[in-house]
């Protein structure tokens, strides 16, 4: 996770972008939690492609953003 963090901030400088995701993780978290699921390796595989879509979406999103906003 501080990973993609970080990297987010380094490639992209997108400070807002990265504290959603991170926003987004501290909930899922916290829903797996309070539910007291008990993740099998399909539900390890689940959260982690649902980070990894969370930054793609969030880095469309601001480079289509940034084009706009050039033009």
């Amino acid at each position: 996770m501080l990973v993609i963090f970080g990297f987010m901030l380094y490639l992209y400088d997108i400070r807002k972008a990265g504290m959603t995701l991170l926003a987004f993780f501290i909930v899922l978290a916290a829903i797996i939690k309070l539910v007291g699921y008990a993740l099998s390796l399909s539900g390890i595989a689940a959260v982690l492609l649902s980070i990894g879509m969370g930054v793609d979406a969030n880095i469309l999103i601001y480079e289509r953003l940034k084009e706009e906003l050039d033009e």
